[in-house]
């Protein structure tokens, strides 16, 4: 046996047996989602359930009398609301952990759909060189593949640091449980759509793959078919490759240009987030000494007056009000650009009439390697089966986002919020009530923002406002600065990427198999 026939062998026997390890890898997966998402809904209730007891708890405080409110205050000024709000605090800690075992978990069914979506299925058009194991045919492969061509676009929802994002910060535990939601609400689009090509009674791990290139082969031949199926696996561990090619045709351009011109002024206001938190702990402490030397009820107006006029001019606190909404606007527009490449893909599949899962006669592929269309051999009872199931997914899926947005809308806004020209995200905003409530009620990362506004009346900085808010301050910037980190890398991957992107999508339509020898007669 000639070095190149023993290298294409082990080189295709590698190829064909990684495949077939992340299809068990996603079946496994799938086999256990029920039990996966019970977990992850049973922390997301009491993710819900801490933020409650958490609310009431602070809400019990400022309802408190004027003066036993201030020495609560000053007694509390490090821990809040004392040793409960702790016990809420370490709750949350050991719940998050939980969820980011679990999260952990689905990583490895992710990554192994974008493996799938990037491997090549001429490499399994039937011939006479690979023997995969009993029970598992080409045409099967060939619709799994296909499959997370289709879904992969949804990998776009869980790009971003998990274990940086789910940082148990109570301040955050409301964006938290949403976004928890949405993980879970994909995941079950992913899973089902995977089920119904994944179904098999075989397992693909168990039995080898064996590669005989009994054909007559010319040394020619080999080595081009070795240097196709080296360059195959390559494209599968290109994780720029992979991000550029879940944005499917649109390659993330709009996506790369909208990043590249928000980016600097986002970082700016970030900056200058941190930098009023600053101020506002030298506030507190300034607060708290003189809240010791003076009466407690007598000079609580006075050092509400101070304190107010602590603060910068009108102009200045109207330009930082101007600034946090572009900030609103900027991480909409973000949003949008990677939301638009994922909902264009669940709509393709909720009007898919095709079960993937009964395999396939007849393959074209678009740019990209992806499904242009199937044409199965499908029986009408499965597809009228499927058909029923389709509609109640995407029922079910409607009602999600329609419940969120009604709980989202309910939330209430400020009616007048003080002049404290350090929080710029305590400012008017410089907008309408009705537009700081649309804007902030149709996007995740500032949900609690209405409600952190409201301030009723100026006694509320003697009650510790001022440490609540630049804690609050700096845990939801922390969960902004989380997110333009993920899309900073997102955007860098694309660019990358997209340098190779043309020649390594042309590579996957590429027939594999050129001579009728290693074809069946």
């Amino acid at each position: 046996m000639s070095a190149v026939r023993k290298k294409l062998e082990d080189a295709l026997r590698c190829y064909v047996t990684d495949i077939l390890t992340d299809i068990q890898t996603v079946r496994d997966f799938c086999e256990k989602f029920s039990k996966w998402m019970l977990w992850r809904e049973t922390e997301l209730e009491m993710i819900r359930d801490i933020k409650d007891r958490a609310d009431k708890v602070s809400n019990c405080a400022t309802s408190e009398g004027k003066g036993q409110a201030f020495k609560r205050y000053v007694k509390n000024m490090f821990t809040q609301t004392g040793k409960l709000y702790s016990e809420l605090q370490k709750e949350l800690e050991e719940v998050l952990m939980d969820t980011l075992g679990g999260l952990e978990t689905l990583q490895c069914f992710l990554d192994a759909i974008e493996k799938l979506a990037v491997s090549s299925v001429h490499v399994f058009m039937e011939n006479q060189l690979i023997q995969l194991p009993e029970n598992i045919g080409f045409d099967y492969v060939q619709v799994v593949i296909n499959t997370a061509k289709l879904i992969c676009p949804l990998l776009l929802e869980f790009k971003r640091d998990a274990s940086v994002f789910f940082l148990p910060k109570m301040q955050n535990a409301e964006v938290l449980a949403y976004q928890l939601d949405r993980y879970i609400q994909t995941t079950k689009k992913m899973c089902e759509k995977m089920e119904k090509s994944c179904l098999n009674d075989g397992c693909l791990t168990e039995t080898e793959v064996v590669v005989k290139l009994d054909v007559d082969l010319s040394e020619f031949n080999m080595q081009r078919m070795l240097d196709h199926i080296n360059q195959l696996k390559d494209i599968r561990m290109d994780l720029d490759f992979r991000m550029v090619f879940l944005f499917q045709e649109e390659s993330g351009s709009s996506f790369m240009k909208e990043f590249s011109e928000r980016q600097p002024r986002m970082l700016q206001f970030l900056k200058e987030l941190e930098e009023n938190a600053v101020q506002l702990d030298r506030m507190n402490k300034a607060l708290a000494v003189a809240g010791i030397g003076m009466g407690v009820t007598s000079g609580v107006n006075s050092i509400v007056t101070t304190a107010t006029e602590l603060g910068v001019n009108r102009t200045h606190q109207k330009k930082a009000s101007e600034i946090f909404q572009s900030f609103m606007e900027d991480v909409t527009k973000l949003q949008d650009c990677l939301e638009e490449v994922s909902n264009r893909e669940i709509s393709k599949l909720e009007h898919s009439s095709v079960d993937l899962a009964v395999g396939v006669k007849k393959l074209a592929f678009k740019a990209g390697g992806v499904c242009k269309n199937i044409d199965g051999i499908v029986d009408l009872a499965s597809a009228a089966k499927l058909l029923k199931s389709e509609e109640l997914v995407s029922s079910a899926s409607k009602a999600v986002a329609q419940e969120a947005r009604a709980l989202r809308s309910i939330s209430r806004v400020a009616s007048d919020v003080p002049d404290i020209g350090q929080a710029a995200v305590k400012s008017s905003l410089g907008m309408s009530k009705s537009a700081r409530a649309g804007l902030i009620a149709v996007n995740a990362l500032f949900l609690g923002m209405d409600l952190f506004f409201i301030c009723k009346d100026s006694i509320s900085l003697a009650k510790g406002s001022e440490t609540e808010v630049s804690q609050f301050i700096r845990a939801r910037a922390a969960l902004w600065s989380s997110e333009m980190d993920s899309w900073k890398k997102i955007h860098d991957s694309l660019c990358d990427g997209q340098q190779t992107s043309g020649k390594k999508e042309a590579l996957l339509e590429t027939p594999f198999y050129l001579n009728n020898e290693v074809l069946p007669n």
